[in-house]
């Protein structure tokens, strides 16, 4: 008969409640079997047995406030149409099966769209239907299976728990130093001397014991009981067996009379652990500070100043009331009202729904909505920063699996090693109990506690995390640590050309055509400043050096990708674009072109391109990569860089279908493909290939459907940066080879009783430290090697 819970695993009372053959401690438990039983979610159960949190005792109207709506848009990161979207704190997220849980939420709830968890920050990225779920019922449905939402301010939970952990910390302290002083005759051989005293002294450290195991060292105790729950080991698992081992052996030796046993080492084992542990959160706090607000996007954005001119400025520096301007396919940074009279914003960066919604003059727009319309004017509403588009970024639908293998690799190498060390453990305890009895519970606890795979699990997070800061340092932005380990395969390097290779700001460019009136001058200026292509921003350029500028009338704006642009006015309609796009005949197919048609003229701009600077010795350094070229212009450059790739390997007139298809049959070959492009044209490409780079100039523009980002005048570097990321290597097997020495060498003097309980612990602590400054260290150094960015 069953003992526990079949869905929270708590102890079975007298009065179980039986159903479906299985056994409840409540009605709430009962009551979320049945919601997962009936929406086909019980492989919840088999992720861990008994993982379910227990809900508490309903009230119906318990979140009724957040119907209130100045507090719930304190809590609504978007809400457009019937689509909101909200970030929830879910304390009572565990293990691998609440995330399996809550992720397949939309199965409980169709009005639930989507649900992402971040395992480690306990959040819940959640977008419902507003018109089909309220938020207060959203709230309700995950208190009621278990997972309360948590509306407080997270800085103070934070701090409290930060409190609360110091306190574990002191009373471990105040035991050890306690302890050690009563112990005092015992280190001198005297004990026997005063046999009453010794004893007073034994029960005294037996009392101050008693927090320890109690408060200080409940954590690992519960981490354990977890992991034996879900059948599986994790580290705490030994380090536990280590604390009860020591603990009750020296509580008997000190009930019998026999002194105070080892409780000394006992309390400094858990202070020393407890140290560690600090040192390891405070590590990871400032790897997550890192990612969050210092590797910054190139990003910037264009503001309206005092003057009437404008600046660009990085989005940081918004402040509310500021006036913006945007063009066609940039991604608005913060929330905003719209000043334009109309505009298409398209959500798919928030929603992963591509529909573009039309937004009318004093409507709000959220931050996220790529404009698709002509440059648009906006009025800042709240101030933004970039790690709120990072978490955007890293939602974006449709992402290639970021799954590490090497995470993968090292946990199961983790697993063998506890499967491993608990065997030794027996054996050696085997072997003293024929030796010297005595000694076998200090030897056990000894291996136990030094022999430490956590060293070699910390290697490639630490490792992976301060090279992702290397490069981000270095101008080029990782979505996540897992595009490491694919950019180390990569065989095949595939460029874009126009705005990629070669940049607007340093192009040549001259105008041949009909004679333009100076009406239809300001016209096609205004078209070309409402596009993000580089062939449209260096028309523009030009025209504002000429002394053109915006005028009004511009409406159906429309921009089609890899043939043109074009917008209506009063008198004629304008388009930028290719030949045919534009209905004009293309006499000289070797040049580097963009057509116009205003009306019933026409002409063209003729570029001269010039790579970037430094781009050239970068393409020479990538000589041991399989190099390719893929264009949309025409063979004009062919010349230029012939010598960079090979003929074969470059490839003009190349539409966005035609490079998707390139870098399919490229991976079809058994080839890892890293594409760069300027993420306009590039997209669909940027997203098949194994790892896709954006080049993002100095304006508000980034492609989602990559993986990195680079900024512009750091791309000569990018031999630099794929070195960096593969000497992560080289550092993984540094950090390897110090945590297998360290447990060899440690598992010899513990096993052959030469080591203590208490010096095994302050070692544990010490391998873990030692890794992770080899790995920082070693990684950091790397940055020295690439060229310091320039900051927007």
């Amino acid at each position: 008969m069953a003992t526990t819970c079949f869905h929270c695993g708590d102890n079975l009372r007298t009065s179980a409640i039986k159903y479906d053959e299985k056994e409840f401690c409540c009605t709430g438990c009962k009551t979320v079997y049945t919601l997962l039983k009936e929406n086909h979610l019980g492989e919840f159960y088999t992720l861990e047995k008994g993982a379910g949190s227990k809900p508490g005792t309903l009230n119906e109207g318990k979140y009724d406030f957040l119907e209130v709506e100045a507090i719930r848009n304190r809590f609504i990161d978007f809400h457009e149409g019937s689509t909101v979207h909200i970030v929830l704190f879910l304390p009572e997220i565990h293990c691998a099966s609440c995330i399996y849980l809550l992720e397949n939420l939309s199965k409980i709830n169709s009005a639930i769209l989507n649900c992402q968890v971040s395992f480690s920050k306990r959040e819940a990225s959640i977008s419902f239907d507003a018109t089909q779920l309220k938020l207060s019922e959203l709230a309700l449905l995950l208190d009621r299976i278990g997972y309360a939402p948590n509306f407080g301010n997270r800085q103070e939970q934070s701090h409290r728990a930060d409190k609360i952990f110091l306190y574990k910390l002191g009373i471990a302290g105040f035991a050890f130093g306690s302890i050690m002083l009563w112990s005092f005759p015992e280190y001198l051989g005297i004990e026997n001397d005063n046999p009453e005293f010794r004893n007073f002294t034994s029960l005294l450290s037996f009392g101050v014991s008693i927090p320890v195991i109690l408060f200080s060292a409940r954590d690992y105790f519960t981490s354990a009981f977890k992991a034996l729950r879900s059948r599986h080991l994790n580290l705490d698992v030994p380090i536990t067996i280590g604390i009860l081992a020591l603990y009750l052996q020296s509580s008997y030796t000190i009930i019998s009379g026999n002194g105070p046993g080892y409780m000394d080492s006992f309390a400094g084992f858990i202070f020393f652990l407890l140290i560690g542990k600090w040192f390891q959160r405070k590590t990871y706090r400032s790897l997550s500070f890192e990612r969050d607000h210092t590797s910054y996007f190139p990003v910037a954005v264009t503001r309206k100043t005092t003057s009437n001119t404008e600046e660009i400025v990085a989005i940081e520096e918004l402040h509310e009331d500021d006036t913006i301007y945007m063009r066609n396919e940039e991604i608005l940074p913060c929330d905003s009202l719209l000043l334009s009279d109309e505009a298409h914003i398209d959500y798919s960066f928030v929603t992963g729904e591509s529909a573009t919604i039309k937004k009318y003059k004093g409507d709000q727009v959220f931050a996220g909505g790529k404009l698709r319309d002509k440059r648009t004017e906006f009025k800042v509403l709240k101030k933004s920063d970039r790690s709120h588009l990072t978490r955007l970024w890293n939602e974006v639908k449709g992402q290639k699996e970021g799954e590490s293998t090497e995470f993968e690799y090292q946990n199961k190498l983790s697993f063998y090693f506890l499967i491993g060390l608990l065997l030794i453990a027996a054996v050696s305890a085997l072997i003293w109990s024929m030796i010297d009895p005595g000694k076998v519970v200090s030897v056990t606890v000894a291996i136990l506690i030094v022999a430490c795979p956590c060293a070699l699990a910390l290697s490639a997070p630490f490792t992976f995390g301060n090279i992702m800061r290397v490069l981000g340092r270095g101008g080029l932005y990782l979505k996540h640590t897992g595009i490491i380990e694919k950019l180390n395969t990569v065989t095949d390097i595939v460029f874009d050309k126009t705005g990629t290779l070669t940049s607007n700001e340093i192009r040549k460019i001259e105008y041949t055509g009909d004679e333009l009136s100076s009406a239809e001058w300001h016209m096609l200026f205004t078209l070309a400043n409402s596009s993000t292509h580089p062939n449209s921003k260096s028309i523009a350029d030009k025209l504002q050096k000429d002394g053109f500028y915006e005028c009004e009338g511009l409406s159906q704006y429309l921009e089609l990708k890899g043939n043109g642009i074009q917008g209506s006015f009063d008198t004629c309609t304008v388009k930028i674009g290719n030949a045919d796009f534009c209905n004009v005949a293309s006499l000289q197919e070797m040049e580097s072109v963009s057509f116009i048609r205003v009306g019933d003229r026409s002409g063209k701009f003729v570029f001269s391109s010039e790579l970037r600077p430094g781009v050239s010795e970068m393409l020479e350094s990538l000589s041991h990569f399989n190099v390719h070229l893929l264009s949309g212009d025409s063979p004009k450059d062919e010349a230029l860089l012939e010598k960079y790739f090979q003929k074969d390997n470059m490839h003009f007139a190349q539409s966005p279908q035609n490079k998707h298809d390139y870098i399919k049959a490229l991976q079809d070959q058994g080839r890892s493909v890293l594409m760069v492009g300027d993420g306009l044209n590039d997209a669909g490409a940027l997203g098949k290939a194994n790892v896709g780079i954006a080049v993002s100039e100095d304006v508000f523009r980034f492609a989602p459907s990559s993986d990195a980002i680079i900024d512009a005048s750091k791309l000569s570097q990018l031999d630099g940066f794929i070195g960096v990321s593969r000497f992560s290597t080289i550092v993984l097997r540094s950090c390897l080879i110090f945590s297998l020495s360290y447990n060899v060498i440690g598992l010899s003097f513990a096993c052959s009783g030469q080591l203590t309980p208490l010096v095994a612990a302050i070692l544990m602590p010490v391998s873990s430290i030692t890794v992770v400054l080899i790995s920082t260290f070693m990684s950091l150094s790397q940055g020295k090697k690439l060229k310091p960015k320039n900051m927007i």
